[in-house]
């Protein structure tokens, strides 16, 4: 041997294949041994030729040898080289990166499989006498070892004693660029915001725990989701903090990271090698960021076709495992859950999808709570419910970072006013603006009480809204539909016309429209026009049976510049359904104007009120009516 670094590795190995005493000896056996994190299988080969001959020269070739076996490589490869080229070899050494990687087979095949620990001290002490020809006691070796060891084979040069080593080492780390740790997340249990996403991950946990104790299969536990949001709505932090949650292991990847790693044969290595990391870790969440990055096998028509397809084959082959990925628990990550291969959300896979929706009031005051440390009563932050309307997770955390900022500038404590300071700018509406915006909202109010749109929870309205917002309302009517429900055409126009009842509303009263009902994809007409797209496309509810896969606003977007008979389809469905709207609140003038007084005074409305308001409108009618007719009676008298 020529190196320090073959030497040391080679006292570990015959000091692990000291307890198959037989091997060392000279017999025959086929022996698998783990190498210790950190290190790599081909590091062993000239230590691992020496201690396959034993010390001794009869043994020819072609009856020993040695090989790798990664995580990263196929179950399949490995097999069929192991018949191929080592089966047949009398004695034989295989070096596994980890206990998961070794395929069933192997570990029956084997005489023994045997953990290798990491170069010790001694080890070193050792080759360092043999090979550079110094000695070291065992304290410098040990604080040699406390580095990278690929600078301590470089820095372990003939003839260089060990303080000189140590001197270069320990001015090197002292070099190296201190970073700050980031802040670790909490379990999911103290988290804030995440809906229905929150209680599945704690029911994951619960499960998870009667697996690892025995009380549960792995089969009745599920083994994947896929959460869908928009930007920033954290869930990467959801990940952290489910496997805090799980006191499971977490490991992070996404298609761009093993893209990252090189050509096609690299990819899915990288992929495997994660897999594999997951498994040797488990219980453990692997977490796959950005998974709509894989796309659709059905929609692929590019020249990458063929590179894409194996991408996404071995992505499933993955998922599915051949033991069903015991222990690990896939979490998907994505803002657009259209694009994703149907195959990867399959019944086995990642067949539970989540929403994770924007957090509500009462979240985002409990959010800042937490990022704040608690040093802010919740009472204190409630003020700001308004100010962080429409905010993620992500936004209040640089909210609640410029905030502490401030503080720490002034050389104080945080105070509520910092974080309004760090908040978005609140307009106070004037009662123009105000009046429109609560006739826009009664308007959706009323035409979806009667069309029946599911059960009416409240309508609200705010007196102010946030700066630069162009397309904010500042209210909304909230309807609790059915999450089962027989849905027909009509059932869309229905919903169709609740979109477009406070245009209608804002046309009967006003005479004019603005801009909040339109801007963006989440807006009254951005709704309206998704579902009769919808509907006219790939429902077979419109005049064509031809069906139409897509179902992402771009596409659907896509899908109407390029159809004009579509688009001229769906503008006559949201034309009549804006007139059926009209029609609807035409008979309700009197309402409306009652509702909105109301709306006004009070910022809300509840079903209760609005039942109230209705009573006293129709008893009000009723005595007119009564009035007008004796009236009419008197004057023909």
């Amino acid at each position: 041997m020529t190196s320090v670094k073959d030497y040391a590795l080679y006292c570990s190995l015959i000091r692990t294949l000291r307890q198959h005493r037989a091997f060392v000896r000279g017999s025959n056996a086929f022996v698998i041994l783990i190498v210790p994190e950190g290190y790599d299988t081909g590091d062993y080969k000239c230590s691992a030729i020496d201690a396959l001959h034993g010390g001794q020269e009869r043994y020819e070739r072609d009856n020993i040898d040695y090989f790798s076996i990664r995580a990263e490589r196929k179950e399949s490869t490995i097999l069929s080289d192991f018949a191929e080229q080592y089966q047949s070899k009398q004695r034989l050494l295989a070096f596994a990166e980890s206990h998961a990687a070794i395929p069933t087979p192997l570990r029956l095949a084997a005489d023994a499989i045997l953990d290798l620990p990491p170069i010790s001290a001694r080890d070193l002490q050792a080759a360092s006498r043999m090979i550079n020809q110094v000695e070291i006691s065992l304290e410098e070796a040990a604080r040699i070892l406390a580095h990278p060891l690929a600078l301590v084979w470089a820095t372990l040069r003939p003839g260089r004693k060990a303080l000189d080593v140590l001197k270069r080492l320990e001015g090197t780390a002292s070099q190296a660029p201190k970073i700050r740790s980031e802040t670790e997340a909490p379990p999911l249990s103290e988290m804030h915001g995440y809906g229905a996403a929150r209680q599945w991950g704690l029911d994951l946990a619960k499960d998870l725990r009667a697996w690892a104790a025995g009380e549960l299969p792995w089969s009745e536990v599920d083994r994947g989701i896929v959460l869908s949001g928009p930007p920033g709505v954290g869930k990467t932090i959801y990940a952290k903090a489910l496997a805090k949650e799980c006191k499971a292991n977490l490991v992070t990847a996404s298609l761009g990271q093993w893209q990252a790693c090189g050509h096609l044969g690299d990819l899915l290595k990288a992929m495997r090698k994660d897999f594999a990391r997951a498994k040797e870790q488990a219980p453990a969440i692997l977490f796959i960021d950005e998974a709509d990055s894989f796309g659709d096998r059905n929609s692929f028509t590019h020249d990458h076709r063929d590179y894409s397809v194996q991408v996404i084959n071995a992505f499933l082959e993955c998922l599915d495992g051949v033991d069903g990925r015991e222990g690990i628990v896939v979490v998907g990550a994505t803002n657009k859950i259209t694009r994703i291969d149907p195959a990867i959300v399959r019944s086995g896979r990642l067949d539970k999808h989540v929403e994770i929706p924007l957090p509500d009031a009462a979240d985002r005051i409990a959010i800042l709570h937490q990022q704040l440390d608690q040093a802010i009563s919740v009472g204190n932050l409630s003020a700001l419910a308004a100010c962080t309307d429409g905010m993620s997770g992500a936004d209040l955390a640089k909210a609640v970072r410029d905030a502490k900022r401030i503080a720490r500038r002034t050389g104080r404590a945080i105070l509520v006013s910092d974080v309004a300071a760090a908040l978005p700018e609140l307009v106070r509406l004037d009662q123009v603006y105000l009046r429109a915006n609560a006739i826009h909202e009664v308007g959706h109010t009323i035409v979806g009480l009667r069309l029946n749109h599911g059960v009416y929870v409240r309508t609200e309205l705010a007196d102010r809204v946030l700066a630069g917002r162009s397309t904010s309302t500042g209210g909304h009517a909230v309807f609790d539909l059915p999450s089962f429900h027989r849905r027909d055409r009509q059932y869309y126009l229905n919903q169709i016309a609740v979109c477009l009842g406070g245009i209608a509303a804002e046309q009967m009263i006003l005479r004019t429209t603005s801009d909040g009902a339109g801007g963006d994809d989440r807006s009254d007409l951005g709704m309206a026009t998704r579902l009769a797209t919808l509907a006219e496309a790939q429902f077979g509810m419109g005049e064509r049976l031809l069906f139409s896969k897509v179902a992402d606003d771009d596409d659907l977007e896509r899908l109407r510049r390029t159809d004009p008979h579509l688009r001229a389809r769906v503008d006559h469905v949201l034309k009549m359904e804006l007139q059926r709207a009209s029609s609807i609140l035409l008979e309700e003038r009197l309402l409306i104007d009652r509702l909105t007084d109301e709306l006004i005074a009070t910022g809300k409305l509840t079903p209760e009120r609005v039942s109230a308001i209705e009573a006293e409108v129709q008893n009000r009618t009723h005595i007119k009516a009564v009035r007008s007719s004796l009236q009419k009676a008197h004057r023909e008298a």
